[in-house]
């Protein structure tokens, strides 16, 4: 193993494809690896060896990575997400940037529509969906919905959080790569 060069006081982490975040003292996040597509949330696309500053975020309690995007849980139950945005896995149509490949993805964390008391968030590894429990039990996800991973009797990719059709009760969730699990 060895030491990440200026993370001190992390409370969480979380990997995608090439790329890894972390919750740090405060509730600030710091992101470091492959930036392609902005997953490292710092306002640029220059990847970095280092961790880096995530702009504009504070207070975050969870986080998770998914291949290329990554999202975090803040207190009062907002989701903030940043990387690409090709499936709508930010929850947010406010995309900041179009790749040479003409795919949006956003450099600074978005905040997700529809999501204002979560308790958990959930970013499918190998996928572009992502979930979050509510308040209460319900669960709602966004973005890549081919396989039917976002639970909402659709195969229609989502830009917005929609909620999963009859979970109610739920304790946690797990978004996989073309599926989503939860606890009930």
């Amino acid at each position: 193993p060895v030491n990440v060069q200026g993370i001190s006081g992390a409370t969480a982490i979380t990997a995608g494809f090439s790329h890894t975040c972390a919750i740090v003292a405060g509730g600030a996040v710091k992101c470091w690896g492959d930036n392609f597509r902005g997953q490292l949330g710092n306002g640029t696309e220059t990847s970095s060896p280092v961790p880096v500053d995530v702009q504009g975020l504070s207070g975050a309690i969870d986080i998770a990575a998914g291949t290329e995007h990554t999202c975090a849980l803040v207190v009062g139950g907002t989701i903030k997400c940043w990387g690409y945005d090709y499936s709508g896995q930010l929850g947010s149509p406010a995309t900041t940037r179009t790749g040479p490949d003409h795919n949006p993805y956003s450099s600074v964390p978005v905040a997700v529509n529809g999501v204002g008391t979560a308790t958990a968030v959930s970013a499918g590894a190998d996928s572009d969906h992502t979930c979050a429990l509510i308040a209460g039990g319900v669960i709602k996800c966004w973005g890549r919905n081919d396989n039917g991973q976002l639970g909402n009797n659709s195969t229609a990719d989502s830009r917005a959080a929609v909620d999963v059709w009859d979970v109610n009760g739920a304790t946690a969730v797990t978004a996989g790569g073309d599926h989503t699990c939860a606890i009930l």
